[in-house]
C-alpha cells in the first residue's frame, strides 16, 4: 500500500480512536459530578474521597489497558516488519546474536527473544471464560484455556519468571562482551509485559507443578499438563525444562500428552505475562480468601476468652508477685528485730 494511501485510511480510525478515549473522560466526569452531587445531599467526606478515589482508579485500568494495547500493536508491527536488529558490537553470526535482538523503543535499545524454535509451535494461553464454554480457534494455533485457579497463578509465573531471567542473562552477557562505543545506552527499555518484579518468586504456598487445564484446541491437551521451556541450543539441539522446578526433562514424542511445551520466544513471555495478570485478576477473591483463612487460623477460637485469659494471667502474676515481695521484706524486718513468727506470736 502506498504510505499517502495508508495515511488516508488510518485517519479515520485515528478519530475513532481518540473520539473513544474523548468519551472515556467525559464518563469518569459526569460520574464524579454525580458522586459530588450525592455528597451535596448528604455530605461525607470520607465517602466523597473514597468513592472518587476508586473511580480514578478504574479510569487509569482503562486507559492503562490502552496503553498496553497500543504497545504491543507496535510490538506485533515491528516484528512482521522485521524491524529486529543484530545486537551491535559483537560478532554477526555468534551464539547471542542468534537468541537475542534489539530495536530502538524512544531513544533506548530494547531487546527482544528471536523465535529460533521453528520446530515447536507456540501456543496461545488463554484463561477459561464461563460465559463463553466454546473453545477459542486461533488460526489453527493451539489454544489452551486454563481454569481460574490458584496453582495456575503459580505456574504460570513461574514459566514467565524463568523465560525474563533467561532474557535478562542474555542481556547482561551481551552488554558485558560488547564494544562499547557499539552500545547506543547501557540504559534498557523495557515493554509493558517485563516485569522484573515477577522474577522474585515467591517461596511458600507450593502448589505443584501441573497446569489445571479446562480445554485445548488439540485433543492431547484435555488434561493437567507440565510446562516445559524449550531453548535452543547454539549447536542446533533443543533443551527441554521443566518451568517450576527447572529439571532438564526428555519429552520424547509427548505421546501421552504430559506437557505443553512453549518456545523461549519473545511471543511467549508476552503471553505468559498476559495470561499471568489475566489469572490474577480472575483469582483475587480466592486469593484474597486464603489470606483471610491463614489469618483467622492464626487466632483463637474465641477471641475475647483469649483476651480476658492473658489479661488475668498477667494479672494474677502482677498480684503474686507484690504478695512476694510483701512477704519477703516482712520476713527482713522481723529478722532485723531478732523475732521470728513463732517468737512473735
Amino acid at each position: 500500500m502506498h504510505p499517502s494511501t495508508n495515511t488516508q485510511v488510518a485517519q479515520p480510525q485515528l478519530g475513532i480512536i481518540l473520539r473513544g478515549i474523548g468519551e472515556l473522560v467525559e464518563a469518569a466526569l459526569e460520574a464524579n459530578n454525580m458522586i459530588v452531587q450525592d455528597d451535596a445531599v448528604k455530605p461525607d467526606a470520607l465517602l466523597l474521597r473514597t468513592r472518587q478515589s476508586e473511580l480514578l482508579k478504574e479510569f487509569e485500568d482503562v486507559i492503562l489497558t490502552v496503553q498496553k494495547r497500543a504497545s504491543k500493536a507496535i510490538y506485533d508491527v515491528k516484528t512482521k516488519l522485521r524491524l529486529l536488529e543484530d545486537l551491535p558490537g559483537i560478532i554477526t553470526g555468534g551464539e547471542l546474536n542468534s537468541l537475542l535482538g534489539c530495536m530502538l523503543l524512544g531513544r533506548r535499545p530494547s531487546y527482544k527473544l528471536r523465535d529460533p524454535v521453528d520446530a515447536v509451535p507456540c501456543p496461545q494461553l488463554v484463561t477459561y471464560d464461563d460465559t463463553n464454554p466454546a473453545p477459542p480457534h486461533n488460526l489453527g494455533d493451539t489454544t489452551v484455556a486454563l481454569q481460574p485457579t490458584l496453582r495456575n497463578v503459580w505456574v504460570v509465573q513461574h514459566a514467565y519468571a524463568t523465560l525474563l531471567n533467561y532474557k535478562e542473562m542474555l542481556i547482561h552477557r551481551y552488554l558485558a562482551v560488547a564494544e562499547e562505543s557499539a552500545v547506543k545506552s547501557r540504559k534498557i527499555s523495557r515493554e509493558y509485559y517485563e516485569d522484573l518484579s515477577l522474577a522474585q518468586l515467591p517461596s511458600k504456598n507450593k502448589l505443584g507443578n501441573l497446569l489445571d487445564v479446562k480445554y485445548s484446541s488439540s485433543n492431547y491437551a484435555t488434561h493437567d499438563l507440565q510446562i516445559v521451556l524449550v531453548f535452543k541450543e547454539f549447536n542446533g539441539g533443543l533443551r527441554y525444562v521443566e518451568a517450576v522446578k527447572g529439571d532438564l526433562v526428555d519429552i520424547g514424542n509427548n505421546e501421552n500428552g504430559q506437557y505443553l511445551a512453549i518456545p523461549a520466544t519473545e511471543t511467549s513471555l508476552k503471553n505468559l505475562y498476559d495470561v499471568y495478570r489475566s489469572l490474577r485478576q480472575t483469582t483475587s477473591e480466592q486469593r484474597r480468601a486464603t489470606k483471610d483463612k491463614e489469618f483467622a487460623a492464626k487466632l483463637p477460637a474465641d477471641e475475647m476468652d483469649e483476651l480476658q485469659r492473658q489479661f488475668s494471667s498477667a494479672g494474677a502474676g502482677l498480684v503474686d508477685d507484690t504478695k512476694d515481695s510483701r512477704n519477703k521484706k516482712r520476713r527482713r524486718m522481723l529478722d532485723d528485730d531478732g523475732h521470728d513468727d513463732e517468737t512473735s506470736g
